[in-house]
């Protein structure tokens, strides 16, 4: 009897571990994206909605992305659309390599688009999803882009490649402009 009791003990116990461990391990990959985003948002608390620009990638300096190419130039924007629409409008180039990627607050990426999609000039509207603003009214659906989350991060890609130098990339990457528009 006393060892039934002991091996029913020894069981819950291990059943109650693993339960832990489960529950432990889900917690951790669902929090650990959302603290890393915060982090990274709360340094740059000033910047929201604003076009942030990375310089050119070494490893000594400029962190701006994580774990950045050296062959592209970056340029990113930390959203918060809680309260509005963004507008997001610029240049692609038409011979080397162009991307957008919008991440919500947990990190996941949730639209992106390249030189092969885009031709000439983009333009964009940011909008948490189920918005029905008046201001969406008259926009194509394909340059709207719905945001699960109302806080994340935009970011550009450029090439660095012989078809454009670096100075005229430079250019294309600051002909991206951030509108706030109000809902």
């Amino acid at each position: 009897m006393s060892t039934t009791k002991n091996n029913i003990r020894i069981g819950a116990y291990g059943l109650g571990i693993i339960l832990l461990a489960v529950v432990f391990y889900y917690l951790t990959i669902w929090v650990t994206p959302y603290y890393v985003q915060s982090k990274i948002a709360s340094q740059r608390i000033t910047d929201v909605n604003t076009l942030r620009f990375a310089e050119r990638p070494s490893p000594e300096k400029n962190r701006v992305v994580p774990l950045p190419n050296p062959d592209f130039l970056y340029s990113s924007i930390n959203y918060d659309i809680k309260d509005s629409i963004l507008k997001i409008t610029g240049k692609v180039p038409d011979s080397t390599y162009w991307s957008i990627a919008t991440y919500q607050a947990n990190t996941t990426n949730f639209f992106v688009a390249n030189d092969d999609q885009v031709d000439g000039n983009f333009e964009y509207y940011l909008v948490k999803e189920g918005s029905k603003s008046k201001v969406l009214k008259d926009i194509p659906k394909e340059k709207i882009i719905y945001s699960p989350s109302k806080t994340g991060l935009i970011l550009f890609r450029y090439l660095i490649s012989k078809a454009y130098s670096f100075n005229t990339l430079v250019d294309l990457q600051h002909s991206v402009k951030v509108e706030k528009l109000v809902e």
